[in-house]
Parts: structure tokens; C-alpha cells; sequence
């Protein structure tokens, strides 16, 4: 018999835990990678970074949770939930606390893969925490929880630039550990119990057929993203010279936008199933949004933010919809399997995007055409998306 963890379906502190613990959770792992995304003039200077060596703490992070997703995303399945969560908070602590005492680059890079390995169960936990609930509650609370990545990118965006100027990057990391270990507390504080799920379930070709092509779509559109997230603060910086603290917001503006638009395409995929385009739309649209950035080395600074108000309403809302798909139509003695599956793609692309961009950068690419990586990349997510036979099963027709 499988089994996986619950909650007790209670108003007051518990139902609070339930909606803070799954979004903290969440946010506890990406934490690190966004504040020093948020700070990285500060951090390449201090440390003596290449634009290479930063590319590749993302694709070290990533890397990591790529690998420990794909490993243990089933085997995490027969664990409590909530113990998984703590731990993924734990270990986003630790990250942090590595990288606020880091003096080379070979430290930063343990902190990297502390943060990635922790935030590769991240999902798989919490996807078994919501698909244990009523199905009207899912939508929303996929939505909420997947959000909580964009609030940590939006905490790391605002606070850490203001941090760093005034007191040094290193205490910036620290007051994102302690936001880690508050996620830990908050993950305890959920009331778990034990309900038996069916483990009579078909692994039919059609289902698994389905995931890999959300995995393949997820791949292309978490090269992108993470491209774009790791290098448009630095982009802003340099080339539309924006001082440290403005252009660490403009991260601050993808992860706002970001968590509005997580919930509210979750919502909407959940009550009225994954649409024929939906996937390819948000990748044109995380494509016009980069598209804007660039332009705004010729139309003016101005036009950055629209493009990453844009970029954070559709590149972001695409994890969203993707995993709302994921627990309508995968059973649930499969899901955390599946789970894995999917987000090893998302990782793989969060980890070969940044590094692909820094490359680009290192062998002398301007960074204006550097753009095209991420570009490329939508547009390849965007003929994945299309409907066809094989996609059937995730959609609603």
C-alpha cells in the first residue's frame, strides 16, 4: 500500500501553515541563486568572477537539483511530506550560510549545489501535499505554492541590493538564511496525518507519453528563463547603466509580476484544463518579453521594465500551468515519479541556460545578441507546445 502525507482539513493556524509552509517551502531553495542574481556586480567584483565562473554557479545549482531530482523524486515519495519539506528548507539555509562566509569561488560553488540538491524535492513534497486535498482547493493552492518562488526572487530583488549597500552581499546571504529557516519552522508547523492512497494504477502509454513532452517543453522554457533571470540585472547594469540596487529590481518586477500571474493561470488551468495554445502563448510571450529588454538599448532604459513585467507574466506562469497539468492527469501513486521526471528537464534548462548565456559572453558575443539564447529557446518551447495527438491527454477539449 502507498501512502502519503495529508493534512487535517481545519480553519485557523493550520490551514495559515498549509498556505505559508507550501509557498516558503517553495521559495527556500531558489533563495540563494536570486539573491546573488539580485547582487552579482557586488559578488563578481568581491570574488573575482569571470562572466563564465557566474554562469556557471546557476548551471552547478541546477545541475545538482537535476541529479537529485531525477534520483530521488520517486524514492522521496514514501517519505513524509512534511519531513521532506523541512528538509528542503534546512538545506536552503545551509546554502546560504556557505555562500555569507564564501571567500572564493570553489566555496560559492558548495553553497551552489547545498541549494540545488535541497530544492529538488521541493516539488515532488508539495505536489503530494496538494493532490491529497479536495480537488476545488488544488488549483488555487498550486498556484500559491508555485509562486513562492517568484516571492523569493521578489524579497531577493528588493532586499538584498539594499543589504548589500549597506552593510556588504555577505549579510544580504545571511538574512536569506534566516527567511530559510523561518520556511523550516513553518513546514513543522503543519499537522500531518496518514491517509491511504490506491496503488492500483495503470501506467499507460499515453500518460507517460504526455509528461515527456511537458518535460521536453519545460526543458526549453527553464533554459530561457533562467538565462533571463540570471544575466537581466547584470544586463541592466552594464549596458543601460542602471546603478546596483535599480537594476537588482528589475528581478524584483519579474518575481511581483510573477506571483500574481502563477495563481492566476494555475486557477484558470485547473477549472478549464490546459488549452489547445496555452503553452505555446506563454512562450511567445516570454520571447516578446526579453524582446522588450533588448529594445531597450535603443528605445531607452524605460522599455526594460516593461518587457520584464511581460517576460514575469508569461516565462513564470508556465511551471504553474505545467504542474496543475501534471496532478489532473497523472495518478496519484505515480506523481511524485513523475514529478521528478519533469522537473529534472526544468533543472537541466535551469542549469545549461545561464551557463550557455555566460559562454556566449566569455567568447566575446555583445551582449545584446547574447539575447538570442534565451530567445531560441522560447521559440523552440513554443512548437513544443502546439497540440497534437501525443498532448491529447493533458488537455481538455
Amino acid at each position: 500500500m502507498v501512502t502519503s502525507t495529508t493534512l487535517t482539513r481545519t480553519s485557523g493556524p493550520s490551514t495559515a501553515a498549509l498556505w505559508a509552509g507550501l509557498a516558503l517551502c517553495m521559495a527556500a531553495g531558489p533563495l540563494l541563486l536570486y539573491t546573488l542574481t539580485a547582487i552579482s556586480p557586488l559578488v563578481i567584483d568581491d570574488l573575482g568572477l569571470s562572466e563564465a565562473q557566474y554562469g556557471a554557479i546557476a548551471a552547478v545549482t541546477f545541475g545538482a537539483a537535476a541529479v537529485s531530482a531525477l534520483v530521488l523524486g520517486g524514492p522521496t515519495g514514501r517519505i513524509g511530506a512534511r519531513t521532506v519539506m523541512v528538509a528542503v528548507s534546512l538545506g536552503g539555509a545551509v546554502g546560504l550560510g556557505v555562500l555569507a562566509l564564501a571567500g572564493s569561488f570553489a566555496w560559492v560553488v558548495v553553497a551552489a549545489v547545498v541549494s540545488g540538491a535541497a530544492q529538488a524535492l521541493s516539488n515532488p513534497a508539495t505536489n503530494r501535499v496538494v493532490a491529497a486535498l479536495p480537488a476545488h482547493r488544488r488549483g488555487a493552492l498550486i498556484g500559491w505554492k508555485q509562486s513562492g518562488v517568484q516571492m523569493a526572487q521578489l524579497l531577493a530583488g528588493v532586499l538584498a541590493p539594499a543589504i548589500a549597500v549597506l552593510a556588504g552581499w555577505r549579510w544580504a546571504a545571511a538574512v536569506g538564511m534566516v527567511i530559510a529557516l523561518l520556511a523550516a519552522a513553518t513546514s513543522l508547523a503543519i499537522r500531518p496525518e496518514r491517509a491511504p492512497q490506491s496503488a492500483a494504477v495503470a501506467e499507460g502509454a499515453g500518460t507517460w507519453t504526455s509528461v515527456a513532452t511537458l518535460t521536453a517543453y519545460t526543458f526549453c522554457m527553464g533554459f530561457g528563463l533562467q538565462a533571463t533571470n540570471a544575466y537581466l540585472p547584470l544586463f541592466a547594469h552594464r549596458q543601460l547603466g542602471f546603478s546596483v540596487p535599480t537594476a537588482g529590481a528589475t528581478a524584483a518586477v519579474i518575481g511581483a509580476v510573477g506571483v500574481a500571474s502563477r495563481i492566476v493561470w494555475a486557477r484558470a488551468a485547473h477549472r478549464d484544463g490546459l488549452r489547445a495554445h496555452t503553452l505555446t502563448l506563454l512562450a511567445l510571450g516570454a520571447a516578446l518579453g526579453v524582446g522588450l529588454g533588448l529594445a531597450a538599448t535603443v528605445a531607452g532604459g524605460w522599455l526594460v521594465w516593461v518587457g520584464a513585467a511581460i517576460f514575469g507574466a508569461a516565462a513564470l506562469a508556465s511551471n504553474a500551468v505545467t504542474m496543475v497539468a501534471l496532478v489532473r492527469t497523472v495518478p496519484p501513486a505515480l506523481l511524485s515519479a513523475a514529478t521528478g521526471l519533469l522537473v529534472t528537464g526544468m533543472y537541466v534548462g535551469f542549469a545549461t541556460g545561464p551557463l550557455t548565456f555566460g559562454l556566449a559572453l566569455e567568447s566575446g558575443v555583445a551582449f545584446p545578441a547574447a539575447w538570442l539564447v534565451p530567445l531560441l529557446a522560447f521559440g523552440l518551447a513554443a512548437v513544443i507546445g502546439l497540440p497534437t495527438p501525443l498532448t491529447r491527454p493533458l488537455r481538455d477539449s
